[in-house]
């Protein structure tokens, strides 16, 4: 049985080693560039959150204050089947213009949560977030200046571990996660990027298809 031995120690060098040395090969040899520009097209940001009463007000102010032009950032939230006070917060933030909510009485799922989100969303460019993460005001407006290029369909945010403004962003971050971080890099410049960061990323809308039920990872492309 050494065979089975060989091959499992062969993927795992693979894994962590070999796929990393192809993709630098790969964005050296035939990198592919984006090609960015300024462009402000109509933007919603569509989360669903169950039982978050905790931070569902900071995140949408969070969101609210972003460095885009307000006429043009749409927020949609869906509360799946919460139990807490976050339908209360909600139904407070849906009185604006600017926010849109889904108040579901019973659990149904993030990935028909999102499906219901995208229906109301108006934005040709969909903002994907979670509710306890902190977005950076210019992260938008720089996610958005990717899509100038009409080849990028999506555009992965970075989590950042710590508190930016204490400069603290890396500490945390395990060997793993440095790992990760590197290769989504490595992914970037070579044109092909199989999985956002669940935490912040964007996508054409016209591109999106609706998630089946039951799905667990939404940010894999």
């Amino acid at each position: 049985m050494k065979w089975v031995f060989w091959i499992a120690a062969a993927t795992i060098v693979y894994a962590y080693v070999g796929y990393a040395a192809w993709l630098w090969f790969r964005s050296r040899w035939a990198p592919r560039p984006v090609r960015r520009g300024t462009l402000q097209p109509p933007v919603s940001a569509v989360l669903v959150v169950r039982n978050e009463e905790t931070v569902i007000a900071r995140k949408l102010q969070n969101l609210l204050a972003l460095d885009y032009p307000p006429e043009k950032m749409q927020v949609v939230v869906v509360s799946d089947g919460s139990t807490d006070s976050t339908p209360a917060i909600l139904r407070e933030f849906g009185s604006t213009s600017r926010v849109k909510t889904l108040l579901k009485p019973e659990s149904q799922g993030k990935a028909l949560g999102l499906n219901d989100a995208i229906k109301l969303a108006c934005g040709e460019i969909l903002l994907f977030t979670d509710a306890r993460q902190t977005i950076e005001p210019a992260a938008l407006r720089l996610l958005i200046e990717n899509f100038a290029d009409p080849a990028v369909g999506c555009v992965s945010g970075e989590l950042m571990l710590g508190d930016p403004a204490d400069g603290e962003t890396e500490k945390g971050m395990g060997l793993y996660w440095r790992i990760e971080k590197k290769i989504r890099e490595l992914e970037s410049a070579s044109g092909s990027v199989p999985g956002a960061t669940g935490a912040l990323y964007c996508a054409r809308r016209e591109m999106l298809e609706p998630l089946p039920a039951g799905t667990i990872l939404d940010d894999v492309l």
